[in-house]
């Protein structure tokens, strides 16, 4: 399905029927990623998967863009009030910029591996990145795109090839188009102030949800989601790295639901 929102035209499937949940894919993958999720989800809610501009099937033109306002465009086009947020990585920063601008839109709160926007990078752990650094210094997408694996599949704690097929295949599939898009073409629009500094204003029912072997500085921030947003609670999965919802799909779909259904 696709819809023209704010001037781009945006790809989305749509599954299942009753409460709206939308699942905002990580920025290394598309919403595809959530393909696992999809058949238990559906047969409770009505499941909406977008690609956000620039991944998967979705444009990305030319000039600033909210992805805020590209959610909220999406959701009145689909009549969509309110509605379960699920969302990875940079989706999962999305979902809680949305919350924090849109609070009467959102019923509850899933962040997964992510983060609050407006975190300065901490010195303390670039050597995690230093490999896809260098990746991104030679230019060469294929170089990325493996090192994103080993960063965002595998994790910096595990060794290379750890997580085994399909899902290396998938991961290089639904990444390759990602590494090659000009993001610095079409920048977007920050929350203002951003959410690090606002977690105390999050009033949708919040569960966070981080893997064990995902990066450091992601499992801090995790702690500082719960520690900062009222009622907010914290599940760990084990031997999971940042695309814990692939890695172990069973187990999170059933905390998951238990969170949204109870």
């Amino acid at each position: 399905m696709y819809s023209q929102l704010n001037g781009a035209r945006i790809h989305y499937e749509r599954d299942g029927s009753g409460m709206p949940l939308i699942l905002l894919h990580a920025g290394v993958a598309d919403q595809r990623m959530w393909e696992p999720q999809v058949p238990a989800f559906a047969k409770q809610f009505d499941v909406i998967r977008p690609d956000l501009r620039g991944s998967g099937d979705s444009e990305l033109p030319h000039g600033r863009w909210n992805p805020r306002q590209d959610l909220l465009a999406l959701m009145d086009e689909l009549a969509l009030k309110p509605a379960h947020l699920v969302g990875c990585s940079m989706g999962g920063g999305l979902a809680l910029d949305f919350a924090l601008d849109h609070p009467e839109r959102v019923s509850k709160l899933v962040l997964v591996d992510s983060g609050p926007s407006g975190l300065k990078d901490d010195p303390r752990h670039e050597h995690l990145f230093e490999e896809a650094t260098a990746a991104e210094k030679t230019g060469d997408p294929d170089a990325i795109n493996q090192a994103d694996m080993n960063l965002w599949l595998d994790g910096p704690y595990r060794p290379r090839g750890y997580v085994a097929e399909p899902l290396r295949t998938l991961f290089l599939d639904r990444n390759g188009k990602n590494v090659r898009v000009d993001w610095s073409s079409s920048p977007t629009v920050k929350l203002d102030p951003p959410a690090a500094r606002r977690l105390h204003e999050v009033t949708a029912p919040t569960l966070v949800v981080v893997g064990d072997k995902d990066l450091e500085p992601l499992r801090e921030m995790a702690d500082l989601m719960v520690g900062s947003i009222a009622g907010a609670r914290k599940v760990v999965i084990e031997d999971a790295a940042h695309l814990l919802n692939l890695e172990h799909p069973a187990e999170f779909n059933r905390i998951v639901l238990e969170f949204l259904l109870s």
